[in-house]
């Protein structure tokens, strides 16, 4: 079962709180370049980060008449994006620990 608290509820709790976190912001900013690849439904999203590190996130539809590049690319995007999420954590986490 999903959890009571709304996802937007869970950010404003969060966007409370005062100490360290990982940001989307924070996060955005360290993001060097997106580059996108096409093939048929199929796209692909490598973000490069400001230190060189890669990532990469696909998307493509169930059903080919629903494909829409622009929509490819967001959710492409949003699938590597994720993936940088538990990367930054840890990094703050090394950071928070031994300063």
């Amino acid at each position: 079962m999903e959890p009571e608290m709304t996802l937007d509820e869970a950010k404003a709790v969060v966007a409370a709180k005062t100490a360290p976190k990982v940001t989307e912001a924070g996060i955005k900013d360290k993001i060097a370049s997106a580059d996108y690849i096409m093939h048929g439904q199929l796209t692909i999203c490598i973000l490069t980060m400001t230190n060189g590190f890669m990532v990469q996130g696909v998307s493509a539809p169930a059903s080919a008449e629903n494909f829409d590049a622009e929509v490819g690319k967001r959710y492409a995007f949003d699938n590597a994006f994720k993936q940088l999420w538990p990367l930054e954590g840890y990094l703050l986490r090394e950071k928070l620990a031994f300063g």
